[in-house]
């Protein structure tokens, strides 16, 4: 890892450590689907208003970013080229091109970020994994002792 990647990883592990649980969610739907309309994140994070995702994007989530990354990470476009399907979507808020490199995603020492949120009916976690683990690619779950391992098997 080089010297600007690692600094870029300490400032990610920094940025994420500085939004509240909500505004983290909303930051990993960003990094999963790349946009999203505002009600998809209301429904996300259980808000009963738009408002609220509303001011979580413009005073919670973009500030943070400026402060550390030295410009906001998410913006509004009345239309854009969505990199997965090839589909112009109209009308999204969108995480900022600049944060396409995967190297911003990756923790501390070169692993992984994880995230876990504890929800009312369930416990969610978040990571990102690398392009050569597949969703074929057989899974292994273990608890013991209050603690869970999940195991992904990489292609050779």
């Amino acid at each position: 890892m080089t010297r600007e990647e690692q600094f870029q990883s300490d400032n990610l592990s920094i940025f994420l450590n500085s939004l509240d649980e909500k505004s983290r969610k909303i930051f990993w739907y960003f990094r999963c689907h790349g946009h999203a309309r505002i009600a998809e994140l209301t429904e996300l994070i259980g808000s009963l208003a738009d408002m609220e995702v509303l001011d979580r994007l413009r005073e919670v989530i973009n500030p943070a970013a400026i402060e550390i990354f030295g410009k906001p990470i998410l913006e509004f476009r009345e239309s854009g080229l969505d990199r997965m399907s090839g589909k112009k979507i109209p009308f999204h808020w969108w995480l900022s091109d600049d944060l396409s490199d995967n190297q911003l995603f990756i923790g501390e020492g070169g692993k992984p970020l994880v995230d876990v949120f504890d929800e009312e009916n369930q416990i969610v976690i978040i990571t990102e994994i690398s392009s050569s683990i597949t969703l074929s690619d057989r899974v292994k779950i273990e608890q013991r002792h209050g603690i869970v391992q999940i195991t992904l098997s990489k292609n050779q």
